[in-house]
């Protein structure tokens, strides 16, 4: 199985770049990749900024359509995938639950999209596609529709609902992203 961490983001609320926020004496990215690697076979970096992650010793892939946003990070991703079936994780997600990711992943056959829903709505950046999608996606890019689920009515996408999980409470906590130093001050000192 492939894992693909989006860090293309231009990060404008936060002020710096969120995948080098620090938490527990590592970045976020870090902390992703730790996590990561206990299942995944081959972990991506989606970057436009290739130089800063370098140190990471991963493969690190720029946009084919650049100036995409996240749509554009995803296609990438499916592209350079070796495999059937791409995590995709957005890097200002800290907290990732690994039974959440496992969850996910074990309901996959028969689908090209498997998608958490939260109290917020989709969570997109925390979910399963198939290579299926990249077809449904480019139509969209070549349009210019850049909202995430803008080809999910073109696939066979399938919800799960995060109230519905038991532990539902370290779940949501797993799709919980940061945009503001407020938002970074307030759940790193909660949650730490």
């Amino acid at each position: 199985m492939t894992a693909v961490i989006l860090a293309g983001g231009k990060s404008i609320r936060m002020g710096s770049n969120k995948a080098f926020l620090k938490f527990k004496g590592k970045t976020f990215i870090e902390r992703q990749i730790d996590l990561l690697s206990e299942i995944f076979d081959e972990i991506i970096i989606s970057a436009n900024t290739p130089s800063e992650y370098e140190y990471l010793n991963l493969p690190i892939i720029e946009d084919i359509y650049p100036e995409k946003g996240p749509l554009g990070g995803i296609y990438t991703g499916l592209i350079n995938s070796r495999s059937l079936y791409t995590f995709m994780l957005a890097c200002d997600m800290p907290f990732v639950e690994i039974e959440l990711i496992k969850h996910l992943e074990s309901i996959t056959k028969g689908y090209d999209v498997v998608v958490p829903q939260s109290d917020r709505g989709l969570e997109p950046l925390h979910a399963f596609y198939s290579k299926n999608c990249i077809d449904p996606i480019k139509r969209e890019l070549d349009r210019n529709n850049l909202r995430i689920i803008s080809f999910f009515p073109h696939v066979n996408v399938k919800i799960v609902e995060l109230d519905t999980l038991t532990p539902s409470d370290s779940f949501k906590n797993s799709i919980k992203n940061l945009n503001t130093k407020e938002e970074y001050k307030t759940i790193t000192s909660s949650i730490d």
